[in-house]
C-alpha cells in the first residue's frame, strides 16, 4: 500500500459511514451530501492508498481487509479530530489555557492568595504564571503587556488602564502589647507621629501614602526602620523598635502570632482599594477573562489561619502598593 499522501476528514467520515451502513446512499443521505460527490470522494481515497477499500454487491457495500484497517484508522483520526475541536472551543471559552499576572503583596494576603487557590482547584487546566510585584510595577508590568492582568492597590487613575474593583483593606498601627497606645480602639495619625516608625520600603504604596500624609501635617516621620516584607516588619516591632501601619486584615495572623495589637488608623484615607487592571480598550483573553470573572464574583473570605510572607521590591513613580 502506497503512503497515505493526503486526505481530509470529511472523506474518511464518508468512508467510515457508508462502511458501517453498508450503504453509499445512506451515508450520503445521513451526512447530508450528493451520492455522486460521496463516491468520487472514496474513489479517490482508494487511489490514493493504492488499493480496493471497499467490495460493492448487490446488497450493499463491505469493506475488504484492507478497508477495515482504513475504518480503525479513520476512527482515530476522526476521534482526534473531534478532541481538538473540543480542546480548540475550550480555549476559545477560557476553559484552558494559560495566565499571566501580576498582584501587589497587600492584596495576596489580604484574600487573593485563597481565591487564586479556589480558581485553580475549580480551573485544573489553567496555568497561572503569577509575579509579586509592588503595584507600580504591576502597572508598567500591564502596559507593556508583560502580564494580562494586574491586581494593584489602587490610587489613582493611569492612563491606558481600564480597572475593576476587587475588595480593599483597612490600614492599622501594629504595635506591642504593651504600649502606652496598645489600648485605644483607633488612632489618628498625628498621635503616631512622635513614634519611631518600623515601615515598608520607600517604593510601597503605604510608605509614600504616610509620607504625602505626614507634609500634609507638616510634620515628618521618624522612620527608624524599613523592611521588605510584613513578617520582618510585625517582627521588628514585635521586638520594641517602633510601631507600623500595615493592612489590618492581612497581617491579623502574623499579629496574633507575635502578640501584636492592631489599633485602627481613624483616617478617611486609611480604607484602601484593590482593583485588577487590564489594557483599556482590549479584550483580555478567554482565560484571563475566565479569571476576571471568578475573581469578582466575591468568593467566600480566607479561612483567618491564612498566611503568606511576601517580598518584593518598589521603584520610583507612579503610586506602588503592597
Amino acid at each position: 500500500m502506497r503512503a497515505l499522501l493526503s486526505h481530509d476528514l470529511q472523506t474518511l467520515r464518508i468512508f467510515l459511514t457508508a462502511c458501517e451502513l453498508r450503504s453509499m446512499s445512506k451515508a450520503s443521505e445521513r451526512l447530508n451530501i450528493a451520492l455522486s460527490a460521496a463516491s468520487r470522494r472514496v474513489s479517490l481515497l482508494e487511489h490514493e492508498v493504492g488499493t480496493q477499500l471497499i467490495l460493492r454487491r448487490p446488497h450493499g457495500i463491505e469493506p475488504t481487509a484492507a478497508g477495515i484497517t482504513m475504518m480503525n484508522y479513520a476512527r482515530d483520526v476522526l476521534r482526534l479530530g473531534e478532541k481538538l475541536q473540543v480542546n480548540l472551543e475550550e480555549h476559545r471559552l477560557g476553559v484552558r489555557g494559560y495566565v499571566r499576572m501580576c498582584a501587589s503583596s497587600s492584596v495576596l494576603v489580604h484574600r487573593l492568595a485563597h481565591d487564586l487557590s479556589r480558581f485553580v482547584t475549580a480551573n485544573p487546566e489553567i496555568k497561572l504564571d503569577l509575579e509579586e510585584r509592588p503595584s507600580e510595577s504591576t502597572i508598567d508590568a500591564v502596559l507593556h503587556k508583560q502580564c494580562d492582568l494586574g491586581v494593584i492597590v489602587k490610587s489613582s487613575a493611569v492612563d491606558g488602564l481600564a480597572v475593576i474593583p476587587y475588595e480593599g483593606d483597612q490600614l492599622a498601627v501594629a504595635l506591642r502589647g504593651d504600649h502606652p497606645l496598645a489600648d485605644r480602639k483607633a488612632l489618628a495619625f498625628a498621635h503616631i507621629l512622635d513614634e519611631d516608625l518600623v515601615g515598608l520600603e520607600s517604593g510601597t504604596a503605604v510608605h509614600r501614602l504616610l509620607s504625602f500624609r505626614a507634609r500634609e501635617l507638616g510634620r515628618v516621620m521618624k522612620t527608624r526602620v524599613q523592611v521588605r516584607s510584613f513578617e520582618v516588619m510585625c517582627l521588628m516591632i514585635s521586638e520594641g523598635l517602633g510601631v507600623g501601619v500595615l493592612p489590618e486584615k492581612a497581617v491579623q495572623p502574623l499579629a496574633a502570632a507575635m502578640g501584636l495589637r492592631l489599633v485602627r488608623l481613624a483616617e478617611p484615607w486609611a480604607a484602601r482599594e484593590y482593583a485588577i487592571c487590564v489594557l483599556a480598550g482590549e479584550e483580555p483573553p478567554p482565560p484571563a477573562r475566565r479569571l476576571i470573572d471568578f475573581l469578582t464574583d466575591r468568593p467566600s473570605p480566607p479561612p483567618k489561619r491564612t498566611r503568606f510572607s511576601p517580598r518584593g521590591t518598589g521603584r520610583k513613580g507612579r503610586p506602588a502598593g503592597r
